[in-house]
């Protein structure tokens, strides 16, 4: 499912969702689409936590041989410890990507939590037509033949709700597109956080992207602390079992703030103690689909008197991605991203509802 935004104004965004509701492998079949339609001369960059797709993998190395600069940056160390393996020994083949295809390993843990970060960013990068980036929640975890196993750890990706933004604003790109040649370049260790470049905000218009690791760890809470009396919060969460993000919710809505929460319906990603928590308090759905879909989608509407807000991208409400992980965090006030994600979310719950 595509939804672009109106002719007048800028940045300039274009949403996919992939879901039940779309054809299977929807998102999957759009990066391949993407990386089809750069050209000799052209460069694709890209950052991702899984990529199982033979297919598309071999998508790239037909990019590279007809002379487009391709770099990949890949978790060395995901959930599910093998599941890069196979397309990792392809790309990294002398005759393919060879050394550009790196799989990020991170020798030494996180100098406050005394935890290992992860590569958890979904970000795409094309130069052809036109200079953009993908971000979101889709990595390439499926593939075909499809593997049980795999598919029963970390779910239907090519099926399950996710999506993809698209970024045109020059503003946006480039930047983005320099911090994915760091990821798969530069040194990776605890202090990055301390590097001015990953402490900036990119920001264009009404739209503001923050990269992790950084010093300011809670940029989310401190947002969420913001909300006045009246304001309607909506999360979709795929991945949320911390506690300070849970008080922060509590309090919230003690001070008058109306929130709903849509959570995937594991509770390895969102504990039952989470869910007792809130419940009392909050309104909380879970998402169960008859086939065991997963709900992958990660983001927050925040609709006040004063503005309506959405913020999206890779983060999950997790210990690892809020205090270690290289993720990516959008916050914008664009009226089309807002609504396009408003939709999706009454979307859901129409269908978690129907399900129930």
């Amino acid at each position: 499912m595509t939804i672009s935004a109106p002719s007048k104004g800028n940045p300039q965004f274009r949403i996919f969702f992939g879901g039940p509701d779309c054809q299977p492998r929807t998102l999957r079949d759009l990066l391949n689409s993407h990386v089809s339609a750069v050209p000799s001369g052209g460069e694709i960059f890209w950052a991702t936590y899984y990529f199982r797709d033979e297919a598309l993998a071999d998508a790239l190395v037909q990019a590279k041989k007809r002379g487009v600069t391709v770099r990949l940056a890949l978790e060395a160390n995901p959930r599910a410890a093998r599941a890069n393996l196979p397309v990792l020994a392809m790309l990294q083949d002398a005759g393919n990507l060879g050394g550009n295809c790196r799989s990020l390993r991170h020798k030494w843990p996180d100098n406050l939590r005394w935890r290992k970060p992860r590569l958890h960013i979904k970000l795409y990068y094309f130069s052809h037509p036109e200079p953009h980036v993908l971000v979101g929640t889709f990595n390439p975890s499926g593939n075909l033949p499809e593997d049980p196993n795999v598919v029963a750890e970390i779910g239907d990706q090519d099926r399950g709700h996710n999506y993809l933004v698209e970024i045109n604003d020059s503003r946006l790109v480039f930047p983005l597109r320099d911090h994915l040649r760091l990821l798969h370049d530069g040194l990776h260790g605890p202090w990055e956080r301390l590097l001015p470049r990953n402490n900036r905000v990119i920001a264009a218009g009404d739209s503001s992207i923050y990269l992790f690791p950084r010093l300011q760890r809670d940029v989310l809470r401190r947002k969420l602390l913001t909300l006045s009396n009246g304001t309607i919060l909506r999360m979709a969460v795929s991945h949320l079992n911390d506690k300070n993000i849970a008080k922060t919710l509590l309090h919230l809505k003690k001070r008058g703030v109306d929130i709903e929460i849509l959570a995937h319906d594991t509770e390895r990603r969102v504990p039952r103690w989470i869910e007792t928590l809130l419940d009392e308090h909050i309104v909380f759905r879970r998402y169960r689909h008859f086939q065991g879909l997963p709900m992958h989608n990660k983001f927050i509407l925040i609709d006040s008197h004063r503005q309506r807000e959405v913020i999206f991208g890779s983060m999950n409400l997790s210990q690892g991605s809020l205090r270690a992980n290289h993720e990516l965090l959008v916050l914008s006030a664009n009226p089309f991203l807002f609504n396009a994600f408003l939709n999706r979310w009454e979307q859901m719950i129409q269908e978690t509802e129907a399900i129930l």
